[in-house]
């Protein structure tokens, strides 16, 4: 019993581990049948390639329709299968069907396949022979789909896995998972089982770099270059490596030779990546009482344009009712609420100071303040507050 468990593990890990490649392989075949049947009939490499011209017009990268193991032997006219001429080489072999056969060494895309086929489809046709053909190219894409789907759905646990190495507190974990999963579609649409790698060695990077790309475009506003912004990775580890084996921070100079980058790039990282704070950021400290910064800085820092000019308004408007009152109504108003030096004065000064009781000086105040409710009220209103009561006690 001892002997056999071993040897009844052994064909379980050896099946886990051959699923990847038995998913790559059944991709790969259901790609190269598709990729076969769009270049039996002329038609349909006409359409091929006005879809690869038209995609290209419309800025998209060549690599994002054939991969890079595409063969650059195919010439025509003289023309090399380059970016910068690759227009002139589609609009030749528009031209020349018989060079067309020169499209079996390109690997396409299986998603760039597929959206010819669907283009393919979606063309009605009366000859019922094209009609069978059309037929046959839609069961090979839909084999082609279902086998892609496949080899997606059995490898999330791979991004999972990656995601889960670069958590981030800017981003959540799905955040992370979804771009993740748009890395691994694209290593899925150009891994090519036959060169002899295993699929999570050739996914890990394009994981990697989906996910990378999203933190850098995440992290700050002002963005840095994708590829400068993917080398201060390695300037971070630099630098941390240098602190911890004579905790000071590296010069600039020692930058340049741990990191083999140029003074300018490490100034530009090193400078970008200072620390920033949110004008909407709400912190718990219990001095601050839950405030935004920018609230704070409303109230200790700058007044509101719109705040000064209701105060100068109001301060003129007051200065007018004001005077129309009796002489020493408007003395103690003035006195008790502070409107000519902004300093309140308590009834029992004011009492002192015009030789009557605290008393008569309250009367005196609250008849003041009855007549100018009663006359300039609906005026004084609209320098209220939201929230304020107009109402007396």
């Amino acid at each position: 019993m001892i002997e056999t468990a071993p040897n009844r593990a052994l064909p379980t890990a050896t099946l886990s581990k051959a699923e990847p490649l038995a998913l790559a392989m059944n991709l790969e075949q259901a790609r190269q049948n598709l990729h076969l049947l769009l270049l039996e009939e002329d038609q349909a490499t006409v359409l091929l390639l006005k879809h690869c011209l038209s995609q290209l017009d419309n800025g998209l990268d060549i690599w994002e329709m054939v991969s890079d193991k595409a063969s650059p032997q195919i010439i025509v006219q003289g023309v090399d299968f380059v970016q910068p001429n690759l227009v002139q080489t589609m609009q030749s072999l528009l031209n020349n069907p018989v060079a067309r056969s020169s499209l079996l060494s390109l690997r396409f895309l299986s998603n760039f396949l597929i959206e010819v086929s669907g283009l393919c489809q979606s063309i009605l046709y009366h000859d019922p022979a094209f009609n069978s053909y059309l037929h046959k190219l839609g069961q090979a894409a839909q084999t082609l789909k279902v086998a892609r789907q496949k080899m997606i759905a059995g490898n999330t646990g791979l991004v999972a896995f990656v995601a889960y190495k670069q958590k981030t507190t800017v981003l959540s974990f799905d955040d992370l998972l979804q771009e993740g999963v748009i890395g691994l579609i694209k290593a899925v649409d150009r891994f090519d089982p036959y060169r002899g790698f295993q699929f999570s060695t050739y996914a890990i990077p394009w994981i990697k770099q989906a996910i990378s790309r999203l933190i850098v475009k995440q992290e700050k506003i002002v963005r840095l270059p994708v590829a400068l912004a993917e080398r201060a990775c390695a300037v971070f580890e630099a630098m941390r490596n240098a602190y911890q084996q004579t905790e000071r921070w590296p010069s600039v100079e020692q930058l340049k030779r741990l990191c083999d980058l140029s003074e300018d790039e490490i100034k530009t990282i090193r400078n970008y990546y200072q620390a920033t704070h949110s004008l909407d950021e709400v912190r718990d400290n219990q001095e601050e009482e839950g405030q935004a910064l920018m609230a704070r800085m409303k109230q200790q820092q700058f007044a509101l344009p719109m705040d000064d000019l209701i105060e100068r308004n109001l301060r003129q408007y007051l200065d007018r009712v004001v005077a129309t009152l009796p002489e020493k109504e408007a003395a103690i108003l003035n006195m008790r609420f502070g409107l000519k030096n902004h300093t309140e004065t308590t009834l029992q000064v004011i009492a002192d100071q015009l030789q009557v009781s605290r008393e008569r000086v309250r009367q005196i105040q609250n008849e003041a303040l009855k007549k100018l409710k009663n006359q300039f009220g609906c005026d004084l209103a609209l320098f209220l507050e939201p929230n304020d009561s107009y109402e007396n006690e």
